[in-house]
């Protein structure tokens, strides 16, 4: 009798090339995530600044001051009115930003981190005799921490978007905005966004 030989691969074998194509294909990714990750970044500092400089626009336009609320994962436009600063939440462009998990906002002012560590709580140049804002308006109506005026000016400030990648990896965008109300992603050449004022 013959013996038939065999055709076609072992049940091992498809399990066997199967299994490489898997761990190639998340090397691909691996390597690749950092870099989508660093993209994603950029692409959030992007948007703030086109964001920022349509503000900045209305703000000389309209006259009024409008500020920025930064936390740590989120900012928010905000404006003066009867003494307050209110939200601009008319617009889905403007409306608060969450940042997707995992990012967090760091902000500096004028070159001093917006959170100083030995920074006293109580200033010399309170007034005891002005009645302190509760927590719930201080949330309500929260001070910004940058300013835009209508002279086409803001603060000055460097504004860092971080995240960390697949491997661990801090990663980050960072928005320079100078007093003459420039946005700039990056310094320099640092970022692929370049300058993107006005």
């Amino acid at each position: 009798m013959k013996q038939l030989r065999q055709q076609g691969f072992t049940l091992m074998e498809v399990l066997l090339v199967v299994l490489l194509m898997g761990l190639a294909a998340s090397a691909v990714t691996m390597t690749m995530g950092g870099a989508d990750g660093k993209k994603e970044l950029e692409r959030t500092a992007l948007q703030f600044m086109t964001a920022t400089e349509m503000v900045l626009d209305e703000t000389v336009f309209s006259g009024h001051f409008i500020g920025i609320v930064i936390e740590k994962t989120s900012y928010k436009y905000v404006f003066y009115d009867e003494g307050k600063w209110k939200s601009l939440d008319g617009d889905r462009i403007l409306a608060e930003r969450q940042m997707k998990n995992g990012v967090e906002i760091s902000l500096v002012l004028d070159g001093l981190p917006l959170v100083q560590e030995d920074e006293e709580p109580d200033s010399w140049f309170d007034d005891p005799f002005i009645d302190e804002k509760t927590e719930a308006e201080k949330k309500k109506f929260p001070e910004p921490q940058i300013l835009l005026f209508p002279s086409g000016e803001m603060s000055a400030f460097e504004m860092t978007f971080l995240s960390e990648d697949d491997q661990g990896n801090e990663i980050a965008a960072l928005v320079v905005g100078d007093s003459l109300g420039r946005l700039t992603l990056g310094r320099g050449d640092e970022f692929d966004g370049g300058d993107y004022g006005h």
